[in-house]
């Protein structure tokens, strides 16, 4: 389940990459630069959400943060509904 999930991440990159005429590693490397900088001086009201995130290392990888914002997402939708 887990490597079906990362093979749609890579195409997704592929996919960003192919559309702006770069790789899917400058795309991962511009991802990775955005989260760190939302961590390391996250906006008004955004700890409690950086909270509820789990991660394997100091801070969220690109594959990690998108999982848990679409699993968010997700919970947040159906119980609203």
């Amino acid at each position: 389940m887990e490597e079906c999930k990362m093979k749609q991440f890579e195409k997704i990159l592929e996919k960003i990459a192919r559309e702006n005429g770069t790789t899917p590693e400058h795309v991962r490397r511009e991802m990775q630069r955005a989260i760190d900088q939302a961590y390391d001086h996250p906006a008004d009201g955004a700890a409690p959400l950086w909270a509820e995130l789990t991660f394997r290392g100091e801070r969220p990888t690109p594959e990690e943060l998108v999982r848990q914002l679409a699993a968010l997402l997700q919970k947040n939708t159906t119980s609203a509904g």
